[in-house]
């Protein structure tokens, strides 16, 4: 029989956790946590009391991706700082030095789980009312040695921007292990800095993405566009909502968080093509547009969901806009448009041609083979529009140079 499914929602002594949303509810108010940090308490409670190594945590939490004890150490760090707990005599954290830690606190599941009062003894047995006085002096002199520390240790912005720039550099490689190494620096960041809001776009976008394209199941194919993923059904799984759940929940914040960045707009409106809520993507890839004209990924965006929702004949227009935008910023983002400017202009072209226009197809088709001579696609797709035209010669020169170079052959 299948094993049941982890709960979404958890009681830790006084406090309830809701993993899909990241939030932490308590008596002081509701707070949300980055998703790794929720992964580590959940991990923690799964088995209240067992003492989890350094090394099991950080291969349930960042499999396949090396990562060192400081980004443990961060992770726990803003755990107890969320939960309240102290380091030195915990009521929810243990630290068994060498070892790594493990949850001391009552854990319950469930929606109608009751946290447990704050004042409840600890795991040890003592009662922690019983030692007000002390943690009143030991809370006014913390009080003292916060104000008089040295600044924060964490990084300044810049180097979190440097992060969220590779991040995104490995997530436009359109790779899975790539893909994977986006999420684990855009959660880095997000360690740090939970009101990152390009990292937390970032990784909204890297999670949809793993959605469309690699699914947890084995055998499943690789999708690479939006419109395949959803007929065949996968963004419906139960894997998947939760990954769009969360990837909705991190974009949302973005563009709370930073309302005038087109990325944070486009990362919702990613989320909400894969949800099927094309109106709604529409929206938002044009508020991302409205922001930045140069703005080709929201441009192209916009021209699959019309196109996906039956609006062939109004997508054209931006493919074409995107192609323009690409054209302007290519010497700037190079690395990135690289593999969607010939695949673009091919895609224009080829709508040209279904749409009875030969002629603005040719110059399409040639438009992309000046920027990338010996593209497959575009050379032999001109060379079938030639021979329909009745251009044998120069459709048979076409392919035969293509065979000659790249030893590809035209389809007949």
């Amino acid at each position: 029989m299948p094993e049941n499914p982890p709960p979404d929602t958890i009681t830790v002594g006084a406090w309830r956790a809701v993993h899909t949303t990241g939030e932490l509810i308590g008596e002081s108010g509701t707070e949300r946590l980055e998703p790794k940090v929720m992964d580590l308490l959940f991990l923690l409670a799964s088995r209240p009391g067992k003492a989890f190594t350094k090394d099991e945590i950080m291969e349930s939490l960042w499999p396949d991706v090396v990562v060192g004890d400081d980004t443990l150490a961060r992770a726990v760090s803003r755990l107890r700082k969320a939960l309240a707990d102290d380091a030195k005599t915990p009521a929810y954290i243990e630290t068994l030095p060498k070892r790594g830690y493990r949850l001391i606190a009552a854990v319950g599941t469930g929606e109608g789980a009751t946290p447990v009062p704050a004042q409840t003894p600890n795991a040890r047995g003592f009662s922690l009312s019983a030692f007000g006085a002390a943690a009143a002096l030991m809370l006014a002199i913390a009080l003292v040695v916060f104000l008089l520390r040295p600044a924060s240790r964490a990084p300044a912005d810049g180097n979190a921007t440097t992060l969220v720039e590779r991040a995104n550099d490995f997530y436009f490689q359109y790779k899975r292990t790539d893909n994977e190494a986006a999420i684990t620096l855009f959660e880095r960041v997000l360690t740090e800095r939970p009101d990152h809001a390009p990292a937390l776009a970032g990784l909204a976008n890297a999670l949809v993405q793993k959605v469309i394209r690699w699914p947890d199941e084995p055998g499943a194919p690789e999708f690479t566009r939006l419109e395949d993923a959803l007929k065949s059904g996968r963004t419906k799984s139960a894997a998947a909502a939760r990954l769009l759940t969360r990837a909705r929940t991190l974009a949302a914040r973005a563009v709370a968080l930073a309302p005038n960045d087109p990325a944070a707009h486009k990362a919702l409106g990613f989320v909400q093509g894969a949800s099927s809520e094309f109106e709604e993507a529409i929206a938002s890839y044009q508020r991302a547009v409205a922001l930045d004209q140069n703005a080709w990924g929201p441009l192209i965006n916009i021209g699959d969901v019309l196109e996906i929702s039956g609006r062939k004949a109004e997508a054209l227009p931006y493919f074409e806009r995107a192609y323009a935008a690409m054209t302007r910023v290519y010497d700037k983002e190079a690395a990135r448009i690289r593999p969607w400017y010939a695949e673009l202009g091919v895609v224009i072209a080829d709508r040209h041609r279904d749409n009875g226009a030969p002629g603005d197809a040719e110059s399409w088709y040639r438009r992309v083979l000046v920027y990338a001579p010996l593209h497959k696609a575009a050379t032999e797709n001109l060379a079938g529009l030639l021979r329909a035209q009745g251009d044998t010669a120069t459709a048979a020169q076409l392919c035969a140079t293509l065979k000659q170079r790249t030893g590809a052959a035209c389809r007949d």
